[in-house]
């Protein structure tokens, strides 16, 4: 079977509200500036993907509007209420009423390792799910199959929980662990792995700019 062309929904919140589990490290506009970096990074990697033909933004904060605009994608507003989840049962209701041929996926935008090549695994499984687990045991990424519909369950936790959603809607489901789509930058931690990867990114040049693994280092000596 070939696969469906992606419509690819990227979540993010307030750049300047973003990330505040690093605020031992970083201060509030270096964590809004490594948002953004994030952000591009994650956009650019959907833009190379072959199998991608639309890009949207899940949104209210107009600086990564912004950016979505800048790199050619969409911007859609959250939901009034009901956080991360109902914004994104929002942007996929839109999206399947004006690309249903198109399968959807969710990539948040605090995952800077997701490279072309991830996508291209994402979208080659036949299950009408496929998820990419965090290494905490979140969802990094959940790809539907045109017309494959679950409850979306984002947060702690939920890789499980979109797991048994799935089956409990008689769709099947396939998991694939990718490097790339492991790490999330949430924690101190997930930067240090984060910087020991080889490779070149926004992201990557940001934390090096700032000199961020000698902070990790002094925040470790005892």
């Amino acid at each position: 079977m070939t696969p469906a062309p992606i419509f690819a929904l990227v979540p993010v919140r307030a750049l300047t509200d973003a990330k505040r589990r690093l605020s031992l490290l970083l201060d509030a506009g270096e964590r809004a500036a490594l948002a953004r970096a994030m952000l591009e990074d994650v956009i650019e990697c959907l833009s190379r993907a072959p199998s991608v033909e639309g890009i949207s933004v899940v949104t209210d904060d107009a600086d990564a509007a912004r950016v979505a605009s800048d790199f050619g994608a969409l911007a859609l507003p959250d939901a009034p209420e009901g956080g991360l989840n109902a914004s994104l049962e929002a942007a996929a209701a839109w999206a399947r009423g004006s690309h249903a041929e198109r399968a959807l996926l969710v990539l948040p935008a605090d995952v800077p390792g997701a490279m072309p090549d991830d996508i291209a695994e994402l979208a080659a499984e036949n299950a009408h799910v496929v998820l990419a687990p965090a290494r905490d045991g979140g969802t990094n990424a959940l790809r539907l199959r045109p017309g494959a519909k679950i409850p979306f369950a984002f947060g702690p936790g939920s890789c499980v929980r979109h797991a048994a959603n799935t089956r409990a809607a008689g769709l099947s489901v396939a998991v694939v662990e990718r490097p790339g789509l492991a790490l999330d930058l949430d924690r101190p931690e997930d930067v240090a792995l984060y910087l020991a990867r080889a490779g070149t990114s926004r992201t990557l040049g940001f934390l090096h700019r700032l000199g961020v693994a000698r902070r990790l280092r002094e925040k470790a000596a005892p």
